[in-house]
């Protein structure tokens, strides 16, 4: 066979491409192909994003669309395989009704709770006592510890930090329940495991974030102190 009849069907029988060039053809198809990976890899984390936004906007209707994707957004990113981000945002239900200025502090010899907008602590301020702060209501240390748990992502993974070091205690031995316990009720609500049916009722708006149930938790006797 003449050479010049040689190299064309040897070109031809490649798709048309010599092998030089096909080495230039391969590489932007593999760029593309990562590419697309990392499209999809985003459209489901964005669909699993809006569905559970969904499920939070029935559960919470009194929240703005954007509150409700920024507390689902903060939650997914501080979810673990035990603390699921549908029970993180059933903790800032019932701690705050998501409320990223609340605070439980001690003013004088009174415990206050609810909402407290101000940046700066108030006068009467025990800082000797524990404080609560954030939406979720984590323990801070200090009063600009508090200040911080108004950012959304800090006070998901705060929370998040906290339940798992109740689930390592070895009188929790990785309960959630009795984790939850501990987070609304201290070591009192580690060594009985209850604590005004708070579990119960996280547990509830976790499940009804999750599967959109709707049924009432039952009633659980409250345990004498």
């Amino acid at each position: 066979m003449p050479q010049r009849r040689r190299r064309w069907s040897q070109a031809h029988s490649n798709g048309g491409y010599s092998p030089r060039d096909r080495q230039y053809l391969v590489a932007p198809k593999v760029g593309q192909q990562f590419a697309y990976c990392n499209i999809a890899v985003y459209l489901i984390l964005l669909l699993k994003h809006l569905e559970l936004a969904i499920r939070l906007h029935a559960v919470a209707p009194w929240l703005e669309p954007q509150v409700i994707y920024d507390h689902v957004e903060a939650a997914q990113a501080a979810s673990t395989d035990q603390l699921p981000s549908e029970l993180l945002l059933g903790i800032a239900f019932i701690e705050s009704r998501f409320d990223p200025m609340a605070v439980s502090r001690v003013e004088g010899r009174t415990r206050r709770t609810g909402r407290y907008p101000w940046t700066t602590a108030p006068p009467q301020l025990d800082r000797g006592a524990s404080l609560y702060c954030g939406p979720l209501q984590t323990y801070a240390p200090s009063w600009s510890s508090c200040l911080r748990m108004r950012d959304l992502r800090t006070a998901y993974a705060a929370a998040a930090a906290e339940l798992s070091q109740w689930l390592r205690d070895r009188r929790v031995r990785g309960n959630v329940s009795r984790a939850l316990a501990g987070h609304g009720c201290g070591n009192h609500g580690v060594l009985t495991g209850a604590c005004n049916g708070y579990p119960v009722r996280v547990l509830y708006r976790a499940r009804q974030l999750r599967h959109g149930d709707e049924r009432r938790p039952a009633r659980v006797a409250v345990a004498n102190s």
